[in-house]
Parts: C-alpha cells; sequence; structure tokens
C-alpha cells in the first residue's frame, strides 16, 4: 500500500510512515476504547467490571497494534524490521492512551463529576466485605489514601502509562512475528 502525493506535476511514490500509521490505528484505537467505555456507563456496568470487559479491552488493543503493524509492513514493501514494529506500535498504543485518557478526565470532570466518590464508595463496600476485621480508622485511612489515586488527572495518567506498557508488550511480540527484515539492506 503506498500513498501518492497530491502533485499535479509530479504523482511521486512515499512510502507510508511509522507516524502515519501511528496516528490513523491509534485514532482507532482511542475511539473503540472510548465507545466501549460509553458502552459500559449507558448499561450501568462501569463500576462493576470483571474479566470479560479487561479482555475486550486488551483484544481491541492487541488488534489495532498488530493491524497497524501489518498495514505498516505491506505499505513498505513487505518489510519491517523489530524497530519500526515497536514504533509503530508503541504509538499506536500512546495516541490510543492519551484519547482515552481524555475522554476519561472529561467524563470524570464534566459528565459524571460525582463518579469519583462512587469509585470510593465502592472501593469502601469491598473493602468491608473482604476484611471484615479492619477497624473504621483503618478503613478510612485505606479510602483517604485510596481517593487521592481516585483523582481524574491521577486515573487519565495512569491510563496513559499503562497504555505504554501494555503497548510496548504487545508491540513487541507482535512485532517479533511480523518482523521481515530486508535482504537489501
Amino acid at each position: 500500500m503506498y500513498i501518492y502525493k497530491l502533485n499535479p506535476l509530479l504523482m511521486e511514490e512515499q512510502k507510508l510512515t511509522t507516524g502515519k500509521v501511528a496516528l490513523t490505528y491509534g485514532g482507532l484505537l482511542g475511539l473503540l476504547t472510548i465507545i466501549l467505555a460509553v458502552v459500559l456507563y449507558v448499561t450501568n456496568s462501569l463500576l462493576d467490571q470483571n474479566w470479560m470487559t479487561a479482555a475486550v479491552s486488551f483484544l481491541i488493543m492487541i488488534a489495532c497494534i498488530s493491524y497497524g503493524q501489518k498495514v505498516y509492513r505491506n505499505g513498505n514493501g513487505g518489510f519491517m524490521d523489530l524497530k519500526d514494529a515497536l514504533k509503530v506500535g508503541v504509538g499506536i498504543a500512546l495516541i490510543g492512551a492519551i484519547l482515552g485518557a481524555l475522554y476519561n478526565y472529561v467524563f470524570l470532570t464534566v459528565i459524571e463529576p460525582g463518579f469519583t466518590e462512587l469509585i470510593i464508595e465502592k472501593q469502601r463496600e469491598t473493602m468491608i466485605n473482604s476484611q471484615p476485621n479492619m477497624t473504621e480508622a483503618q478503613i478510612d485511612q485505606a479510602m483517604e489514601f485510596a481517593g487521592k489515586f481516585s483523582q481524574p488527572w491521577v486515573q487519565s495518567s495512569f491510563q496513559i502509562v499503562a497504555g505504554i506498557f501494555f503497548g510496548f508488550i504487545i508491540s513487541l511480540i507482535s512485532g517479533l512475528i511480523l518482523k521481515r527484515n530486508n535482504p537489501h539492506q
């Protein structure tokens, strides 16, 4: 797959760049992440996420990164080294994580500003049920600590860091599978 510059005097062939692929498929990853979050919100499942939600989110990330790497490889004569696979994959993960984190921040500050308190209360209930021997003072101290990490900007920051970390792991594995070195270089 080649991209052609629109030049009326000369149509020149141009290889795909890691940046273009990362923007395209990172945008797709971000969009799909936001759609999943909206579906969870509309179905009142946002507080009660389980392993299935995490698996779907992870599969979306794997699909976007792997497919983006494949598009990059096919657009560059069928060749892609591991360095470029990592650039494409981590770039996709970064763009997707930034878009998801921006949505999360807007959601927690504008759309549903009281949601942070719901998260903390859910954590409190879970803690009381799982550790009934804790004193009220210990629970309050744990909830104060949890409250600091439930702030919108902290959650969004963690979302970006986690996206980059898992994006790197996925990019490395899929890059090792999809890489094809050019024998002429």
